[in-house]
């Protein structure tokens, strides 16, 4: 029998059955920020399995959003049978697995509609944003601008977070604020390239910039 929710107030990450000995709980509803999973006593998610590390991912909470990252781990960690090498935006029903494609959970999301921007969309494994199905072609920098924005859809990104994103390191008003601006621009040329009506970038002034469908 499949695991089924206990609490319709929060996202949860449900045990398939066949595992339940192997973990505790063996279902977990995400109301912290972090949820750690590993075989460490002190993850919130214990798995007692030796190809899971010690501390093998985290899922955490941005508005209505929830990321799965790996944390290190040795034998990696799996979405819908694919290994995943960035953050990924869980959707509901997405099956992970820890070490192994094979699942070991279940993502149960009670309100899964308006996660991220019905026009945009992120092929994981070719790790390509799509616009109207018309790929679009980002550099390094700008993929990663991306991410963080499509990420957080619908929040306002700060400068500061967005700094971190690209540039992986604090942001300081005084060197970054053009070069960042600037790289938002580009951003939106390069959309609007793929959809001359796209306008999905609003900048907040004095804040920062908002992902919005």
């Amino acid at each position: 029998m499949q695991a089924q929710p206990a609490d319709e107030q929060y996202a949860q990450i449900l045990v398939l059955e066949e595992y339940e000995q192997d973990v505790q709980p063996t279902d977990y509803s995400l109301e912290t920020d972090i949820c750690t999973i590993g075989r460490w006593p002190t993850c919130q998610i214990v798995v007692n399995r030796s190809a899971v590390s010690r501390l093998h991912a985290k899922i955490e909470r941005a508005g209505p959003h929830y990321v799965l990252s790996d944390a290190g781990s040795v034998n990696g960690t799996f979405v819908n049978g694919q290994q995943i090498h960035e953050p990924h935006l869980l959707k509901q029903d997405d099956l992970i697995g820890l070490g192994s494609p094979k699942p070991l959970f279940r993502f149960y999301d009670p309100d899964p509609t308006s996660r991220f921007p019905q026009r945009l969309h992120y092929d994981e494994r070719a790790m390509t944003f799509f616009l109207e199905a018309k790929p679009i072609p980002l550099t390094p920098l700008e993929f990663r601008l991306l991410l963080h924005l499509y990420q957080h859809a619908g929040e306002v990104c700060t400068h500061a977070s967005c700094a971190q994103a690209i540039w992986g390191r604090d942001y300081q008003p005084g060197l970054d604020a053009g070069a960042l601006e600037q790289a938002m621009t580009k951003l939106r040329r390069k959309l609007r390239q793929a959809d001359p009506s796209a306008d999905l970038i609003e900048t907040r002034r004095g804040l920062g910039y908002m992902l919005t469908p």
